[in-house]
């Protein structure tokens, strides 16, 4: 995860109280809180399911059912963390290293920092929205009909809507229509483009998911 911090976090537990949980998430004001039982990571706990547990005296263990088995690698670029988190409505998000193993938590306000020195919004070209169904997204392939006609990616953002995922991509290219010729060849949807020199503002106006992480960035 280049460049995105990793924060040590004592993970919850199964003999947690739901009062705790919900104290901790207040604390810190996270969207979900990391769950470790026995030294394996079980999953992300919502802050919204624990506040509509009844019995806050309750422990976690009675509720397991509400564990959702998310999680960012250490092997995933921003473009990918910041896609998991979005996807799954997170603030937080525990990260497993090779082994499985947790080592720790990243922050969604680390990445959108991340984000605002990136080339996606600094650097010129052009911006293409491309759709396919989720099970047939591949985003080495799409790197692939990038490269092999000349073109520099300079951002993905992923946006999974049900069984579709739309991207928006950036590229600098000499030829974006010979590229957009060669998403349809591999069955993606072109859903539109965008000239060169856009602006921040025509950005926002034209994605929602964009115009999301860049308004949370400006908080």
């Amino acid at each position: 995860m280049l460049n995105i911090p990793v924060y040590k976090f004592n993970p919850a537990t199964y003999n947690q109280t739901i009062a705790t949980l919900i104290d901790i998430c207040n604390q810190y004001g996270f969207s979900h809180l990391p769950v470790v039982e026995k030294g394996i990571y079980r999953g992300m706990i919502r802050y919204d399911d624990l506040v509509n547990i009844e019995s806050k005296n309750d422990l976690l263990k009675n509720h397991t059912y509400f564990l959702e088995k998310i999680y960012l690698s250490d092997r995933m670029n921003w473009t990918e963390s910041l896609s998991n988190l979005m996807r799954n409505e997170a603030n937080i998000m525990g990260v497993l290293d090779l082994s499985g193993s947790y080592v720790g938590v990243c922050l969604l306000d680390d990445i959108l920092n991340l984000i605002s020195e990136k080339s996606f919004i600094n650097e010129k070209g052009y911006v293409l929205v491309i759709s396919k169904l989720t099970s047939d997204i591949s985003l080495s392939e799409v790197a692939q009909i990038i490269e092999s006609d000349g073109g520099k990616i300079l951002g993905i953002l992923l946006n999974e809507q049900g069984h579709t995922t739309e991207l928006e991509v950036k590229i600098q290219t000499d030829d974006i229509n010979e590229i957009i010729q060669s998403f349809r060849r591999y069955d993606y949807h072109i859903i539109s483009q965008m000239e060169e020199d856009l602006h921040l503002q025509e950005l926002k106006e034209h994605s929602d998911f964009l115009r999301r992480y860049l308004e949370m960035g400006e908080n």
